[in-house]
């Protein structure tokens, strides 16, 4: 029986130890099999459980103006949570009190007890993820981390910080449609130089690499290094740094910007006009100086920036098209500046229809046809040459590339309308209509760039905006001026059209802006506006382009206004005044300019105010201006001008009788008291703000004048 159980105990040890190793073979084959085998499958697993990536967003390019002032630029900003879990009950019932407070006197609009009240709530609920604000500053965010709780951190005050880019523009609304902005709505940059530079601007994001370390997500450095060595196996194709973006270097100049949409807001404004816009291009390189676009905002009976129309709307230019008329007509030999056109009253009917002048101008010469602006007299020089052959017309508008787009760096542009003999909506009336800026359509900035053409000598180039892409301030690429044209027409037809645009400032219809400093050429343009309905006399649009100095062209400009509604239509009084601040703005700043007013003005020397003889002669001098008597020793004299010369003279003071010593220093309200023998009492310091005595009343030696002086 014994010997029967011992056998039977053997039998099961060697079956259990079989077993074992059985199992013992099994865990070394999985082993194995997970070592050798799956190594690469479970490794993935893992490595998936502890890494993960996240895209690095890069950062947006800049947009700067000419002189690299910031244009557009993106700044952080900062959307803050709280959760409350991790906040212990004694903190926060020391401290809620304190940090309500504090966040209250950072931000004006928000409630001490309504911030407290949010948080005791959200507190009691151990809520995780409660918004605490919206874009906050950095400047705000370091004010907020030192707030009680909140400066105790992530872990133990509950401070959650969600970093954010916004785009920002330093100069506000300035150039605002020109600039582009970012669209909700389509979740892009779709508009101005945001959107047609939009690759270039955004750069390429990256794949950041994070570990797991104590339940939180935590950037793994060691994976993003200049190699970007990814984990062994895991994410080797995917892992990159971002790429931001480069910089955009406008042609903009700020100042102008501001003085365009400054002048052109305040004329709106006057003439309650619908909207306008302002264009002023450099001759010699086709670049936008200033680009000005505002529209009437009804609800806030105000003027935005909401539309590109200088180079979104295409319209009738009226009278600004009669100098490619007067163009192709020189150009074809059909008339000659001198040559006699008979307007006679301004009225002239052609096919049933009547065009009319604003003033019957009687014969008058080609070159007054212009000035003047006559309709009838562009309708005679048109029918004149044409009326037989009106594709001949069409060609040369054809030929000098008004029926093209300009092909902008910026999306947006409207397409020129030109019609031809073709078109099913061509009539007898067509030509003359045409000649006078009806039946075509141009935008703002294609009609300029035919102006900058012929300021050009005749050499049309392409208008750009943006004259460098830059990486770390180096240029990694320039536009250089591109020709569109090189000739849009004979240099003999240039010169004498270029005579007749100076004609219209001088003797025409834009003779407000003769008396400038420095010669201006150019074209008015008063447009009746179309409608459903047809033409009518209550809807016009004013608008004047030329360029300055007429006889060294170095910058050109258009200002167009569409519907005033103050009465007042015409372009010499709605659209002049804004292109003579432009004009005047360069002309303070630009020295190349003021060589005009160098060459053909005389400067006459100013009068002087009565002061000290050290003072005014110094000045005289510093000016270096001639001084005839200057043995003059007088110690109050004044200074008058004498032709190009200064005549000192002494101060004549009226016996018994108190002078005006208001504004004037201590020496020198001194000095005159005591030449009538008088005693001055000076209180305080600055200039004479008020004496006792008042002036001219009658004084005697010895009284005492009290005179106060403030700053």
């Amino acid at each position: 029986m014994a010997r029967a159980l011992q056998k039977s105990s053997v039998v099961r040890i060697y079956v259990l130890y079989a077993l074992m190793v059985l199992a013992a073979f099994v865990i070394l084959a999985r082993i194995i099999q997970l070592q050798f085998v799956e190594n690469a499958k479970w490794q993935d697993v893992s490595n998936k459980q502890s890494y993960k990536t996240v895209d690095v967003k890069a950062i947006r390019g800049n947009i700067y103006s000419d002189d690299y002032s910031l244009l557009a630029t993106s700044v952080p900003v900062y959307n803050l949570y709280w959760d409350s879990k991790v906040v212990t009950d004694k903190v926060f019932e020391e401290y809620i009190d304190s940090l309500s407070i504090g966040f209250a006197a950072i931000y004006s609009d928000v409630s001490k007890s309504k911030f407290e009240q949010r948080l005791i709530s959200s507190f009691n609920q151990r809520k995780r993820y409660v918004r605490i604000r919206r874009s906050v500053s950095y400047a705000e965010l370091k004010q907020i981390k030192n707030l009680p709780i909140f400066r105790l951190g992530k872990y133990k005050g509950g401070l959650i910080i969600d970093k954010k880019e916004r785009r920002k523009r330093p100069y506000g609304m300035l150039a605002k449609r020109t600039i582009g902005n970012y669209s909700t709505y389509k979740n892009a940059y779709v508009v101005g130089l945001e959107g047609a530079f939009d690759e270039k601007l955004k750069g390429v994001d990256g794949l950041l690499l994070k570990q797991r370390s104590s339940g939180e997500w935590q950037r793994n450095y060691e994976y993003n290094d200049d190699k970007n060595a990814p984990v062994e196996g895991l994410f080797t194709d995917t892992l990159r740094k971002p790429i931001d973006g480069v910089d955009i270097v406008t042609t903009i100049d700020v100042n102008l910007q501001d003085v365009a949409e400054t002048s052109l807001y305040r004329e709106l404004v006057k003439h309650k006009a619908d909207w306008g816009c302002a264009i002023l291009m450099e001759v010699k390189t086709g670049h936008i100086k200033a680009i000005a676009n505002l529209k009437h905002d009804t609800a806030r009976n105000t003027y935005y920036e909401g539309f590109n129309y200088a180079i979104g709307t295409a319209m009738e230019p009226g009278s600004t098209f009669k100098l490619a008329t007067m163009m192709i007509s020189l150009e074809n030999n059909i008339v000659t500046p001198k040559e006699i056109i008979k307007t006679g009253n301004g009225s002239y009917t052609y096919y049933g229809s009547t065009i009319h002048d604003s003033h019957g101008y009687g014969d008058i010469t080609v070159s007054e046809v212009l000035e003047k602006s006559s309709n009838v007299g562009i309708f005679k020089i048109a029918l004149k040459g044409f009326e037989n052959n009106p594709q001949t017309f069409i060609d040369g508008i054809y030929s000098m590339n008004l029926n093209n787009p300009l092909g902008l760096q910026i999306k947006g542009e409207a397409l020129p309308y030109i019609k031809t003999t073709k078109d099913k909506t061509w009539s007898k009336l067509s030509l003359p209509w045409m000649s006078i800026g009806y039946e075509l359509k141009l935008t703002p900035l294609q009609t300029l760039n035919f102006y900058n053409a012929v300021a050009n000598n005749g050499t049309m180039l392409k208008p750009s905006f943006v004259k460098a892409i830059s990486k770390t301030g180096e240029y990694q690429e320039t536009f250089d001026p591109k020709v569109i044209n090189e000739q849009i027409s004979s240099i003999e037809t240039i010169k004498k059209v270029q005579k007749m645009l100076e004609g219209v400032v001088e003797n025409g219809t834009a003779k407000a802006l003769s008396n400038s400093p420095y010669p201006i050429a150019g074209k008015t343009g008063t447009a009746q506006i179309s409608n459903k309905s047809g033409y009518n006399k209550i809807n016009y649009q004013a608008s004047f382009v030329g360029y300055f100095p007429a006889d060294n062209p170095k910058y050109s400009c258009i200002v167009v206004v569409n519907n005033p509604s103050t009465g007042q239509y015409y372009a010499s009084t709605v659209v002049v005044p804004v292109f003579k601040d432009i004009a005047d703005k360069i002309y303070a700043s630009d020295l190349s300019i003021q060589v005009h007013a160098e060459k053909d003005t005389v400067f006459i020397a100013p009068n002087s105010k009565v002061g000290t003889n050290k003072d005014i002669v110094g000045i005289y001098n510093y000016l270096d201006y001639e001084i005839k008597n200057p043995e003059i020793q007088n110690s109050f004299i004044a200074g008058y001008s004498k032709n190009d010369s200064i005549k000192l003279y002494k101060r004549k003071l009226m016996h018994n009788r108190m002078p005006n010593l208001k504004n004037m220093t201590a020496q020198d309200a001194i000095f005159l008291v005591e030449e009538l023998g008088l005693t001055a009492k000076i209180i305080g310091f600055g200039k004479v703000a008020s004496q006792s005595i008042p002036k001219n009343n009658s004084v005697k030696v010895g009284q005492i004048v009290t005179i106060k002086m403030t700053n």
